[in-house]
C-alpha cells in the first residue's frame, strides 16, 4: 500500500499535532534570527554613535583649549569654582533637600571635587577622560539606551555645583541643552553668591563674612547689604558705629547696648546719607562701588574739605563737590520743588509745610544756610556781603567769603590778613558765622566749583553783560549762571532786604524754583509777593498761571498779579517792579547751554543791564 494512501486515514487532530511539532523548532531559530540581528544592530548604532561621542570630545577639548588660550589673554578666569572652598570661605551650616528641579545649565558654574577636569562651559580639559565621556554621551543619546538619571546639584546661593554628573553636564552644555534633571541640595550660607562670582568677589564674600560675624549687623538689621568692594574699610565702617555708640552713650549718659546704637547708626547717619547717594545719581556714576562703599566715600571726602577750608560742610553738597572732581555729575535736584508743587496743588491741607529743596536736611528748615559770597577788589563797599546778611534770620546760617587771585599775580599777604580781619569784624558785627577764603585760579572756575558747596551764590555784578553777540559768548556772568546748580543773586548796586520780591514767571521748571523760593520767604519772614507772568508764546500759558496761583493760595499767601506779553519783556518787568517798590527780582535762569542760547539767549542779560535791584536767579 502507497504512503499517500495510508496518510489518507490519519486522524487530522494528529495530523496538526505532528506538523506543529516539527514547525516548532524553525520558529525558534526565526527568533534566535531576530534576537541576533537586533542586538548586531544596536551594537552597530552604539558604536557608532560611540564613534561620534569620541569625536565630539575631541573637538570640545579643542574649543576648551582654543578659549582658555585667549581667556589668559584677555586675563580671565574660565575656571570652575571649588564647592568645597566656597562652603569654608562663605561659612555653609545648613542642607535643605529640594528634591528633583529643573536647572539651568548657565546656572551651574563649580563642581565638588572636579573643577579641574572641567572649565566654567564644562568643556573637558583632561585627555585621558575621553572614554568616560564618550560612554556617557553613548548612554545618553543611544536610541535604544535606557538614559542616565538625574545629576545631583549643591545650591548656593543663585548658583550651583555638582556634586555627581559632571560628564552628564559637561555633555548636555555641549549638545547645547538649556536645562538639566538634578537632585538638588540647598546650602544656607551667611551672605548669597550670584552665578557670576569670581575668586575675587568670592574673596571679598569671605571677608564680609567675618565682618557679619563680628558686628552681628546681618541679625540686628536683616536684609540690609553692607557689603564692600574695598574690603580693607571694614574696620572702618565697624568703626563709624563704635564712634556713633559713644557719642549716644556721652550724650544720654549711659552705656548703650550694641544693638542699639548700630540700629540708631543706620537710622540717623547711615541711611540719610544713602538716600541722598540714591537721589543723586551717583551709583551710576560710580559703578564698580556698592552703595556702602559709596557711603565711606562721601562722608571720608567730607571730613577731607572741612579740615582743608576749616569750614563745615553739608554731606550732599561735599558729594556733588567730590563728584565733579572726578569728572562725574550729579542729577540736579529741581525736581524737588516740582514735587512740592504737587504735594500742594493736590493737597487737601489748607497750608502745605514748607520743604526747601535746597537743605532739606537742615532741621530749621533754612533756605538759603550756606551762603557763598564773591569778595572783589572792585567792591570797596563790600556789597554781597551786606546782601548775605540781609537774606535772612537763619541763626545757623554760615556765611563764607571767597577772594580769588590770579596766578600771575604776586600775593600780598598784608592785604589779605587785613581783608580776612575786616571780613570776621563785619561778621561779628552782624552776629553770623563764616569764614573768608583766599585761593588762587580762574575766577569763574573757582566761584563755580565753591558754589557747589553752599545753598547760594552772592556776587556783585560790576561790569554787566551789554548783549553783543561777543559779550555773550565770553560773559564770565553768564558762564556762571549757565552752569550754577545752586541759586545766584547778583547785587548790582546796594544790598537790599528780601521784603517786596517780584517773581518773573513762565511756567518753566526753573521759574517754579523761583515762585517757590519767593513763596518761602513770604511764608518765612512775611515778604510781600508780585507775581508777573511773562507771555512770549509759551504754549499752556495760561494754565501754568492758574497752577501757580494755586499753589500760592495752598499756602495761604498773600499776592498780587499781572500779565505782561509782547516784546521788550525785561523792560515791562522793570515797570512793574518800579510800581510795586519792589527791592528783589526774582527768575528763573537761562532756559538752555546751547550755542543758539548763548548767542540770542535771554531777557536776563537786558534786565541785568538795565536794573539796579538785586537778582535772583534760581537754577
Amino acid at each position: 500500500m502507497e504512503y499517500g494512501v495510508l496518510s489518507s486515514f490519519i486522524p487530522t487532530a494528529l495530523l496538526k499535532q505532528q506538523q506543529a511539532q516539527s514547525a516548532k523548532p524553525k520558529l525558534i531559530v526565526i527568533r534566535f534570527k531576530l534576537i541576533l540581528q537586533l542586538e548586531y544592530d544596536r551594537m552597530e548604532k552604539d558604536i557608532t554613535t560611540y564613534h561620534k561621542a569620541l569625536d565630539d570630545f575631541k573637538r570640545a577639548r579643542s574649543k576648551a583649549a582654543l578659549q582658555r588660550f585667549w581667556a589668559g589673554i584677555r586675563g580671565k578666569s574660565l575656571d570652575l569654582l571649588p564647592y568645597d572652598e566656597i562652603s569654608t570661605k562663605l561659612k555653609a551650616f545648613n542642607k535643605v533637600d529640594r528634591g528633583v528641579q529643573t536647572v539651568k545649565i548657565k546656572d551651574i558654574v563649580g563642581s565638588v571635587g572636579r573643577n579641574e577636569d572641567f572649565d566654567r562651559n564644562f568643556l573637558p580639559l583632561n585627555d585621558a577622560d575621553i572614554i568616560r565621556w564618550a560612554q556617557v554621551k553613548t548612554a545618553m543619546t543611544s536610541p535604544i539606551g535606557a538614559g542616565v538619571p538625574p545629576v545631583s546639584l549643591y545650591k548656593v546661593g543663585d548658583a550651583y555645583f555638582v556634586l555627581d554628573g559632571n560628564h552628564r553636564v559637561s555633555i548636555a552644555s555641549e549638545m547645547g541643552l538649556d536645562e538639566i534633571e538634578a537632585y538638588v541640595t540647598e546650602i544656607h550660607t551667611r551672605v548669597p553668591i550670584s552665578t557670576s562670582i569670581t575668586a575675587e568677589e568670592l574673596q571679598l564674600k569671605a571677608t564680609y563674612i567675618d565682618f557679619l560675624e563680628q558686628t552681628r549687623l546681618d541679625q540686628i538689621l536683616p536684609g540690609i547689604d553692607f557689603s564692600l568692594n574695598h574690603a580693607d574699610n571694614y574696620p572702618l565702617l565697624a568703626e563709624h558705629i563704635d564712634v556713633h555708640r559713644y557719642y549716644m552713650g556721652i550724650e544720654q549718659g549711659r552705656e548703650i547696648p550694641y544693638n542699639e546704637a548700630a540700629l540708631d547708626w543706620y537710622e540717623k547717619v547711615y541711611q540719610p546719607v544713602v538716600e541722598m547717594i540714591n537721589a543723586s545719581g551717583l551709583r551710576e556714576e560710580f559703578k564698580r562701588l556698592t552703595i556702602t562703599d559709596l557711603y565711606l566715600w562721601v562722608l571720608d571726602q567730607q571730613s577731607i574739605l572741612q579740615e582743608a577750608l576749616g569750614i563745615p560742610i553739608r554731606t550732599a553738597h561735599a558729594a556733588e563737590y567730590m563728584a565733579l572732581q572726578e569728572g562725574k555729575t550729579i542729577k540736579p535736584s529741581s525736581t524737588q520743588t516740582e514735587q512740592h508743587f504737587e504735594d500742594t496743588v493736590f493737597s487737601d491741607s489748607a497750608q502745605a509745610v514748607f520743604t526747601p529743596p535746597y537743605a532739606p536736611d537742615d532741621p530749621e528748615g533754612c533756605l538759603f544756610r550756606d551762603i557763598l559770597v564773591a569778595i572783589g577788589d572792585h567792591d570797596d563797599y563790600w556789597s554781597a556781603l551786606e546782601q548775605a546778611i540781609l537774606i535772612n534770620g537763619c541763626p545757623t546760617r554760615h556765611v563764607r567769603g571767597l577772594h580769588v587771585i590770579n596766578p600771575a599775580d604776586t600775593l600780598d599777604e598784608q592785604a589779605h590778613k587785613e581783608m580776612d580781619v575786616r571780613f570776621e569784624r563785619r561778621l561779628a558785627e552782624a552776629g553770623v558765622s563764616g569764614k573768608l577764603l583766599i585761593v588762587s585760579g580762574d575766577i569763574t572756575n573757582k566761584l563755580s566749583e565753591h558754589s557747589l558747596l553752599s545753598d547760594l551764590l552772592v556776587l556783585r555784578l560790576v561790569f554787566p553783560p551789554t548783549g553783543g553777540i561777543l559779550d555773550r559768548l565770553s560773559s564770565g556772568i553768564g558762564t556762571i549762571l549757565r552752569g550754577a546748580k545752586r541759586p545766584v543773586l547778583i547785587v548790582k548796586e546796594q544790598a537790599l532786604p528780601f521784603e517786596r520780591m517780584l517773581v518773573v514767571y513762565d511756567g518753566s521748571p526753573k521759574s517754579k524754583e523761583a515762585l517757590f523760593v519767593s513763596a518761602y520767604f513770604a511764608g518765612r519772614y512775611g515778604a510781600n509777593l508780585y507775581l508777573c507772568a511773562l507771555d512770549d508764546g509759551t504754549p499752556d500759558l495760561e494754565a501754568e498761571i492758574s497752577y501757580a496761583k494755586t499753589y500760592l493760595r495752598k499756602l495761604n499767601l498773600d499776592f498780587e498779579y499781572v500779565l505782561r506779553e509782547g516784546e521788550d519783556l525785561a523792560d515791562k518787568v522793570l515797570a512793574e517792579a518800579a510800581a510795586n517798590r519792589a527791592t528783589t527780582i526774582v527768575l528763573g535762569g537761562y532756559s538752555g547751554n546751547s550755542l543758539f542760547d548763548r548767542l540770542f539767549g535771554s531777557n536776563i542779560d537786558d534786565l541785568l543791564q538795565k536794573t539796579s535791584l538785586p537778582v535772583l536767579i534760581c537754577q
